[in-house]
């Protein structure tokens, strides 16, 4: 059966009555808003997120990479060219319907260092389009189209319909983890330091992740190690395949990626099954001073497997455990 997906792109909005708990809301945000731009009327800014306030940007390019997955290249308003996104952290989405606003929240792929004139990173990349400042910035994403099974994914299919030059709003920075390079992070305000680091991910949870491994492998982190621990359906479910291959063989031993596959082909010579315990102290860094986990995933991934896990192996949620 072929399902046909229609997607009108409005100009015209819906307005009706709101309640008292709206609008209490509504005006606290729009004086959240203020003060946000009232701190920084003072000097002209070129960083383009705000927390209070959605900003447009033009959808510029789109690039298939597999049947289901699209790169998706989004143009900064004029005079705007920083993201202002700190490594790990998401922007949200937002798209008009006619009766409510659809929000999803992604973490770019692009650009994946900050911006290069704070020198606070040295780059061992020529290409300045992998740096903050440019202009743009992309997403992978992964498109769950409608079945018989499943009515689909809302936003990734208006992606993936949208017209080039259409806009689409953005709000953030979100996320309570940020990597500030050298192994320091910033994780809900306070400080941690970690020299070796697991990242157990699944599915498009793995872009969180990709963000952490190219800051590392493009920067001068010579004493970061990485072990990662990456979990799909198959072959075709592994994003950022490629990517992920190129900083592993150019890393010099410090990163090493396992892929496990549930339903893989006869032609996949890699681990198969789903992530438990063994494979978990198979192929990660043990529990010990200076080493952390950060997870994103299907949540019965997280919660019933690789949390369980962990925990007993030796490792503490909120001390060394952190989700993206």
């Amino acid at each position: 059966m072929v399902v046909a997906r229609t997607l009108i792109f409005r100009t015209e909005c819906a307005i009706g009555v709101v309640t008292d708990k709206t609008a209490a809301f509504i005006k606290k945000n729009a004086e959240a808003a203020a003060k946000e731009q009232s701190q920084s009327s003072s000097q002209h800014s070129k960083v383009v997120l705000q927390k209070h306030r959605w900003v447009p940007v033009k959808l510029l390019d789109r690039k298939s990479i597999s049947e289901d997955t699209r790169a998706y290249t989004f143009q900064l308003p004029d005079d705007t060219p920083d993201l202002g996104l700190a490594t790990c952290q998401h922007v949200q989405l937002g798209y008009h319907l006619q009766d409510k606003m659809l929000i999803r929240s992604y973490t770019p792929t692009k650009p994946l260092l900050p911006d290069s004139s704070d020198g606070s990173d040295k780059k061992k990349t020529d290409n300045q389009n992998l740096a903050d400042g440019v202009g743009t910035f992309e997403l992978t994403v992964k498109t769950y189209f409608p079945s018989n099974s499943q009515p689909g994914g809302a936003m990734s299919n208006i992606l993936d319909c949208m017209p080039l030059g259409e806009e689409i709003e953005i709000r953030g920075p979100t996320g309570e983890i940020v990597y500030n390079g050298k192994g320091v992070f910033s994780i809900s305000g306070k400080d941690y330091t970690f020299k070796k680091i697991n990242l157990v991910l699944g599915g498009s949870g793995i872009t969180p992740g990709y963000s952490l491994i190219a800051r590392a492998m493009l920067s001068s982190d010579p004493d970061i190690q990485i072990c990662v621990l990456d979990a799909n359906k198959s072959e075709k479910d592994i994003l950022l395949h490629k990517e992920l291959d190129e900083f592993e063989k150019s890393s010099g031993g410090r990163l090493k990626i396992t892929h496990i596959l549930s339903h893989p082909s006869d032609e996949w010579k890699g681990k198969k099954g789903h992530v438990d315990a063994d494979l978990i102290q198979e192929v990660l860094f043990k529990p010990e001073e200076g080493t952390g986990v950060f997870l994103c995933g299907p949540p019965g991934m997280i919660q019933k497997a690789a949390l369980p896990a962990l925990e007993k192996w030796g490792f503490k949620e909120g001390e060394n455990v952190f989700g993206f």
